[in-house]
């Protein structure tokens, strides 16, 4: 895993200089010493001290000076939480940035000396690259990841040698995989295209929408598939028959949880909303946006009030526009001027009344990349602070999780995750090289607090 940015870690004793060791061999306990004729020769041990410092780990360090007793050791540090014991501290490391670590010793023979070492705190690193679906056939080029409470992870992808519609979940170790839909004998099944999953993420239950068409691909009319988990088995249902472009899909907490499907066929005023009802069982509303099109993934709030994002053409320009739709009112917020039919941005709650859009490419030079909207009442209210993260990019994804956005990036064939350390700043973890012109995505495992990513490499579904 390699970073743009780096900072070094060094301790500095008052009166008493500190010099590491110059090899670099990975050693059980790393060592920092003091030098010098007629010092007190202090040792700083770190146990088990190879390798890098990684947020939320517990590092312990120990003190000792050479034919000294300590009447007295006092610890202290920037951020994390430290839990001392005298000449020991465990230090839980804080989130990824610069962080300090400060130490103040007065010895039995009445010595006393002063010291802190800065050094840069690393995100976790991801899981070593895994082949999802490891069968002859291509797969991936679309693919879509979640994780439940319990920390299980789920994805769904497209099998794009036969345009079939794919499942699979993780359980930490091992990635298990099944068919969701697709052509087959008397099935019904159809051509498969662009997936989008939603997960209840307290029973584990997934939810997806597809795009699914009975004729050629490359001149279909598609129409929305819908299809869930439920005990063992998957359910197939048809959403929409109106031909569609674009689509995503959310859950409405204040209705169990009901599946909404949001779409759009690409021409301006074709906006839709499918709600599961029952059993096989969709109400469909066109909105009445007649000059908009739908440019991101739905989300609810608490209260079930959906969220989405449009672009507007009026009067000549294009506007890109947060809706608000509660019951049958829709209220409606600027977010900024620009934009096209052919945008899409991932749309993820913060923290509070925050949420965060995220265009999924820019051009070279392109001022903005994420939106950052401080829902207000009335949505009249609401105010935007945008946030650049990388010079261009071709694909992304964004989620938020430990209070903080991560967002995962394509350039051309180059991948890497990205994240905000303690001042704000942007760090940028290399990821390795995917396949062009697809899009990963990004998801938080709320277990551990670690970032995954699904993506298309080599042709085939793959995971870290």
């Amino acid at each position: 895993m390699l970073k743009k940015r780096s900072f070094p870690w060094m301790l500095l004793l008052s009166g008493l200089p500190l010099l590491s060791a110059c090899d670099r061999e990975p050693r059980p306990v790393e060592v920092i010493a003091s030098h010098g004729p007629g010092e007190l020769a202090l040792l700083i041990e770190r146990e088990g001290g190879a390798g890098p410092y990684v947020e939320g780990t517990p590092e312990r360090f120990r003190i000792v000076a050479s034919g000294e007793a300590f009447k007295s050791v006092r610890w202290s540090t920037n951020a994390g939480v430290l839990a001392s014991d005298v000449e020991q501290v465990t230090w839980t490391l804080p989130p990824a940035g610069t962080a300090s670590l400060s130490v103040s010793v007065e010895t039995e023979s009445g010595k006393t000396a002063e010291g802190s070492f800065h050094f840069s705190v690393v995100a976790p690193a991801l899981a070593t690259s895994t082949v999802i679906d490891s069968g002859p056939d291509v797969t991936g080029s679309t693919c879509k990841l979640a994780f439940d409470d319990a920390g299980k992870g789920h994805a769904v992808y497209t099998n794009d040698t036969h345009k079939t519609l794919w499942y699979a979940s993780w359980d930490g170790t091992t990635w298990t995989t099944e068919q969701i839909d697709g052509p087959g004998f008397n099935t019904g099944g159809m051509f498969i295209t662009q997936p989008v999953l939603t997960l209840d993420a307290a029973t584990g239950t997934p939810h997806v929408g597809y795009l699914k068409s009975t004729g050629p691909v490359s001149v279909a009319t598609f129409r929305i598939g819908y299809a869930a988990r439920v005990n063992g088995a998957w359910i197939r249902e048809s959403a929409e028959v109106a031909p569609t472009t674009k689509m995503g899909i959310a859950l409405n907490p204040a209705q169990g949880n009901q599946p909404v499907i949001v779409s759009t066929s690409g021409t301006l005023g074709t906006i839709r909303v499918s709600t599961r009802t029952g059993a096989n069982t969709w109400a469909s509303s066109l909105l009445p946006l007649t000059t908009s099109h739908l440019t991101g993934e739905p989300v609810f709030d608490a209260t079930g009030a959906l969220y989405l994002l449009t672009n507007q053409f009026a009067s000549g320009v294009w506007g890109n526009y947060l809706r608000v739709i509660r019951g049958s009112v829709i209220d409606s917020f600027k977010v900024k001027d620009g934009g096209s039919s052919g945008a899409w941005n991932s749309l993820v709650w913060g923290q509070g009344q925050h949420l965060l859009s995220m265009a999924s490419g820019i051009s070279d030079g392109e001022r903005v990349a994420i939106e950052d909207i401080t829902v207000g009442t009335p949505l009249s209210a609401s105010t935007v602070s945008p946030s650049p993260v990388d010079y261009r990019y071709q694909a992304s994804d964004l989620a938020y999780g430990g209070g903080k956005p991560v967002a995962v990036l394509r350039n051309g064939t180059a991948m890497e995750l990205t994240t905000p350390d303690a001042q704000g700043f942007w760090t940028y973890t290399q990821l390795g090289t995917v396949d062009e012109a697809t899009r990963p995505s990004v998801a938080i495992r709320p277990t551990d607090g670690t970032p995954h990513v699904c993506y298309q490499r080599d042709g085939k579904v793959s995971f870290q």
